[in-house]
């Protein structure tokens, strides 16, 4: 899978390019099914360089939401960085996510995103980022 690679039981998945809303969340989706697939405890899906496409309607985060879900099943970790115009401020396509089983959060840079996956794991599991965020180049 293109912009996919794994370190550890980490993923990352750094995709590019102009999308629609509706393709950006299947190739988000198809990133977690491939991390699942390689037995990855989690995913980091960096999608701010992904562009065309405005901030989704409420409608459109439940599509997402419910998708995603049924895609990580409920032992992928899954951060997900996205561009702040795009978050939800009250991070609903989260909690539409976590309702439907889903384990994730979302964040507007992978400092974050990495933090909050390693505050995640289970004792003894070492963390999967060999290296630094790549929102920081």
């Amino acid at each position: 899978m293109d912009s996919f690679e794994q370190v550890g039981t980490r993923g990352f998945y750094r995709p590019a390019g102009e999308v629609s809303f509706e393709q950006a969340v299947d190739m988000v989706a198809q990133a977690m099914r491939h991390a699942r697939d390689l037995g990855c405890a989690d995913l980091l899906a960096n999608t701010i360089h992904l562009t065309g496409y405005a901030p989704p309607t409420v409608f459109a985060r439940y599509a997402m939401a419910t998708k995603w879900a049924e895609n990580t099943g409920s032992a992928l970790r899954v951060a997900l960085v996205a561009r702040v115009e795009v978050i939800d401020p009250q991070k609903i396509g989260v909690l539409m996510m976590q309702n439907r089983g889903g384990n994730g959060d979302v964040f507007d840079s992978e400092t974050d995103a990495i933090a909050w996956l390693n505050s995640r794991l289970a004792p003894g599991q070492r963390p999967g980022h060999a290296q630094r965020p790549r929102d920081e180049d």
